[in-house]
């Protein structure tokens, strides 16, 4: 009994209404209730709705220099403290993914590229999300696709609702907007009787008159106000997260697809794999060479095309692998092990696909240089190899009590997004054209004069290692920008004053 307990958990019941937990049986949560729950625990109160109101105002400061940087960074500072203290999150996990959107949310006002700003901005959201979702209960670490779908739902209903969350103490305050009433009402008697005397005033005195000359910019102002109305209802949004009630685990769907369905989808995979992997042997035997030259194909150009076709196959294997392990209702332990064994034949071929597709990759950026979109690429290999070994070690039963799979995914791709703010890949992108540009004297400057400001103290640095000719071209396309910089201090990207520093002293 104790060897079926421990490799059963999670497993349900033949009725699909009670789930294993290891000591046991508790009954499946109603999914579609739990997603669309909006019970609350604690209802906002006015320093709730003045704390939305000042994150609001420091998404407008943010927002209206139409520039990255330091505003933004606030903006986020701002925000997590607003949820710890106010949305009422008091265990650790949550704080420490509040503590990494604050971190996220710095490296807007450091990098300047667009491939490092949106995922950052991005990243900072998510987290603050999932921050707020977990206030009470649950845990990255153990969670499944069936209750983050569900999270996400409950998200986005409470972010729909936040602006009646943080209305209501607002309307609980009659007694003392009654209290002003005859105050607003002498106002709208004292209005006309002012505009008409100091109209008068006004024709009678230039003076007096220019004191009544006020420019206000309208749609400045109504800009203004899109903007931290937005900020706030993002707020808003996130306090009442925090303040729902705590959702339960939520399983997968009750109805399951067969052991034998699933079973004949992964042989499937399997043999198309398996034929691309003797494809592979055959084109690096130099047995396929007919072959190719019948599609009149050269074996360079063989080998340096189909990557992002191959990258594009092994996350949709990735996709399939993923849902059919969590669909699929196994009705014996022989079913079961045959899926695993399938699965894990999958992810070994498809690890394979992977190498191709990056070695294919790399065959062409020794062609014809490096590029951010050649970067990712290869950045993007090396984080689905990692994924699909998460994924082997998931299968085989590691932390079976645990739902940690896609946990680990996230914090996997929140791990290389801050790796690569800290080493700068515009930068590593100039420093691999420029070694590649010292052998071959060959270098596209004019793409690298297109990168951000991330590459362009690199690339000013990089004259002293290339030959004249290259150099000057270098300093064509970098010394045309402002080698003067003092925006406002939202607008501030450290980025942006560095590049001109170093057009300053490069130039």
């Amino acid at each position: 009994m104790s060897e079926w307990a421990s490799t059963h958990v999670g497993q349900l019941s033949p009725d699909r209404k009670w789930r294993w937990d290891g000591t046991t049986w508790i009954p499946v949560a109603a999914p579609l209730q739990a997603w669309a729950s909006l019970e609350l625990r604690s209802p906002a109160t006015l320093p709730t709705a003045a704390s939305v109101l000042i994150v609001g105002l420091a998404a407008d400061q943010a927002l209206r220099v139409g520039a990255i940087g330091v505003g933004a960074s606030v903006t986020v500072a701002c925000a997590a403290p607003v949820l710890v203290l106010l949305g009422g999150i008091r265990r650790v996990e949550p704080r420490l993914l509040l503590g990494a959107a604050a971190v996220f949310g710095a490296w807007l006002a450091f990098r300047a590229s667009p491939w490092l700003l949106w995922p950052d901005a991005a990243a900072a959201l998510i987290l603050l999300g999932l921050a707020s979702s977990f206030s009470i209960k649950g845990s990255l670490l153990d969670i499944g696709l069936a209750e983050s779908a569900a999270r996400i739902v409950c998200a986005a209903l409470h972010g729909m609702a936040g602006p009646a969350f943080v209305g209501r103490p607002i309307t609980q305050t009659r007694w003392r907007l009654a209290a002003i009433a005859p105050v607003a009402r002498g106002f709208l008697i004292a209005i006309p009787i002012a505009a008409l005397i100091a109209g008068l005033l006004a024709s009678a005195d230039p003076i007096f008159a220019s004191f009544l000359q006020i420019n206000v910019d309208f749609s400045r102002l109504s800009l203004d106000l899109f903007y931290v109305v937005a900020g706030a209802l993002a707020a808003a949004g996130l306090l009442r997260l925090a303040a729902a009630a705590p959702l339960d685990r939520v399983d997968g769907p009750v109805r399951r697809l067969g052991t034998i369905e699933a079973l004949v989808v992964l042989v499937g995979l399997d043999a198309v794999f398996a034929a691309f992997a003797i494809a592979q042997a055959i084109a690096a035997s130099g047995t396929g060479a007919a072959t190719l030259s019948a599609a009149g194909i050269t074996y360079a150009d063989y080998a340096r095309s189909g990557f992002f076709q191959l990258l594009w196959v092994a996350g949709i294997t990735l996709v399939v692998l993923v849902i059919f392990s969590r669909i699929t209702g196994f009705a014996s332990r022989r079913g079961r092990l045959a899926f695993i064994i399938l699965a894990e034949t999958g992810i070994a071929l498809t690890l394979l696909v992977v190498a191709v597709a990056s070695a294919r990759l790399s065959l062409y950026e020794s062609a014809y240089g490096f590029t951010m979109l050649r970067l990712y690429s290869h950045l993007f290999a090396g984080w689905i190899a990692v994924v699909f070994l998460l994924l082997a070690a998931d299968m085989a039963g590691l932390w079976r009590h645990r739902r940690w799979f896609a946990g680990a995914t996230a914090l996997t791709a929140f791990g290389l997004l801050l790796a690569l703010n800290v080493a700068n890949p515009e930068a590593i992108v100039v420093e691999l054209n420029t070694n590649r540009a010292i052998a071959s004297h060959k270098l596209d400057a004019q793409y690298l004069g297109e990168l951000s400001n991330d590459a362009e103290p690199s690339l000013l640095a990089s004259q002293s290692r290339l030959d004249p000719t290259l150099a000057r071209n270098v300093r064509d396309v970098s010394c045309g920008g402002p080698r003067t910089y003092s925006p406002s201090p939202a607008a501030f990207n450290w980025s942006d004053a560095a590049a001109a520093q170093a057009r300053r002293t490069g130039c």
